[in-house]
């Protein structure tokens, strides 16, 4: 027996830490929630419980910006719903015009229609906006440009190649009653000729004069699906190629290169678009084209019903019309669902995450309740243990008397 040197006291001393320090972990675990409470507690957990975090910060992030996206598509496709109701409207008021038991009386009443509804189109087109950014104003549209001055890109589809298009010709003849195009270089290696017919009519508000036609401005449909035609009011034409695979683009010519030969380079960047950030990563994004709704590119901003023949051309102004706002709103309404299916991926990810992430951070509170008691339980008995070594000493002074 040693009075110096109290080993059983050392042993059940150092016991006693040992469980304290378990107690404490315990308790803290308890209290917090946390399994993983500083870096100590578990250092690859740690790590990984790190990055979850930020993956699960982003998903919310996404899930916000796909909510978003969302709800522009809604208000686009509202706005478009007023307009195609409008434009089936100006439909009707055309066919009526058209229809030769009218009087020029009549006719001018319906033109006074016609022009209200166009000036209601305007403004649906001006306002429509989101978060103070106009919807259509023709902002979020693919840009692109071409090294000729007379020729300007004005749109072109999304499954169109970004690249640089070089070489590309343009020209077109007209032959009096008919127009033929014809596109080299657009899509890659392909050459489209198109051939539209050229309808005229007499307005006799704008001219005076019976003997003196007045082109018509309107849109012209080539009959084997390869574009369009738009002869603007100030002579400029909007050629429209379409390729076997979606492809399409729109050209702009000025008055000057109108009727004549055009080569260029064409370079689309595959900007513009709006980009709805759906996912954490850089590449993940929906690219939006909002396309642009005003009176020139719906074609009506020259709708002259007052005459028979006036109201026969309004009829082919308001069907293109028609099939353009029908485009815009099929292509509005597929975002709304890509995003919708965005939305589906991004909760079922953000669901199976938090489970993982929980399953490495958070508490088991019914295990760690068992090591908590046993804990207890332990220092409990150290403590008690270390009060009767305590007393092993005065044992040995026993000796002495």
């Amino acid at each position: 027996m040693r009075i110096n040197s109290n080993k059983t006291a050392f042993i059940t001393y150092n016991s006693l830490n040992v469980n304290e320090r378990l107690l404490a972990n315990s308790s803290r675990k308890l209290a917090s929630g946390f399994k993983i409470n500083v870096a100590g507690d578990d250092p690859t957990g740690y790590a990984i419980s790190g990055r979850m975090r930020q993956q699960l910060s982003d998903i919310e992030r996404c899930m916000t910006n796909a909510t978003t996206g969302k709800s522009l598509c809604e208000t686009a496709d509202a706005a478009l719903s007023e307009i195609d109701s409008i434009v089936q409207r100006l439909n009707e008021l055309a066919v009526k015009a058209a229809n030769g038991s009218l009087k020029d009386t009549d006719r001018q009443t319906i033109q006074e229609e016609a022009d209200q509804l166009t000036k209601e189109i305007k403004r649906i087109a001006n306002t429509a906006e989101l978060n103070s950014q106009k919807i259509f104003d023709g902002t979020f549209v693919n840009k692109g440009y071409t090294d000729n001055k007379d020729v300007q890109v004005v749109r072109y589809s999304d499954k169109t190649e970004i690249k640089t298009y070089t070489g590309v010709q343009l020209n077109e003849t007209d032959a009096g009653d008919k127009i033929t195009i014809e596109c080299q270089g657009f899509p890659d290696g392909v050459t489209t000729t198109m051939t539209f017919d050229y309808p005229k009519y007499v307005d006799e508000e704008l001219d005076t004069d019976p003997d003196k036609q007045k082109v018509y401005e309107g849109v012209y449909t080539d009959d084997s699906g390869k574009g369009t035609l738009k002869v603007a009011e100030d002579g400029s034409h909007y050629i429209t190629i379409n390729g076997e695979n979606g492809e399409s683009i729109t050209f702009k010519l000025s008055n000057s290169a109108v009727g004549g030969s055009n080569t260029f380079d064409c370079t689309l960047t595959g900007q513009g678009a709006m980009r709805i950030q759906v996912g954490p990563n850089i590449e993940e994004y929906i690219s939006m084209e909002l396309p642009e709704m005003s009176l020139t590119s719906l074609d009506l901003d020259g709708l002259y019903m007052t005459t028979q023949e006036g109201a026969q051309a309004a009829i082919d102004k308001v069907k293109y019309a028609l099939s353009y706002v029908t485009s815009a709103r099929s292509k509005i309404g597929a975002y709304q669902n890509r995003i919708e299916q965005s939305l589906s991926y991004l909760d079922a990810s953000n669901e199976n995450l938090t489970q993982t992430y929980s399953r490495i951070l958070d508490t088991d509170m019914a295990e760690e309740m068992v090591n908590y008691t046993n804990s207890q339980i332990l220092v409990q008995a150290a403590t008690s243990i270390l009060a009767q070594a305590n007393k092993e000493p005065q044992q040995a002074l026993e000796l002495l008397q």
